[in-house]
């Protein structure tokens, strides 16, 4: 609990920081995922029945 005397006092004291922090990290990882490439290029998974009839 922080030291503090209830979990209610703490969310009192702190949880006027979490919106901002929560809003400005999202924005952060959006960022961050938008510079990923893709884990699997578009047309580089084949169907099952495509995959046997190439092998």
């Amino acid at each position: 609990m922080l030291g503090h005397a209830s979990a209610a006092m703490t969310l009192d004291v702190y949880s006027g920081l979490f919106n901002d922090d929560l809003d400005a990290g999202a924005d952060r990882m959006n960022a961050a995922a938008a510079r990923v490439p893709p884990a699997c290029p578009e047309g580089a998974v084949t169907a099952p029945a495509e995959r046997s009839a190439t092998s």
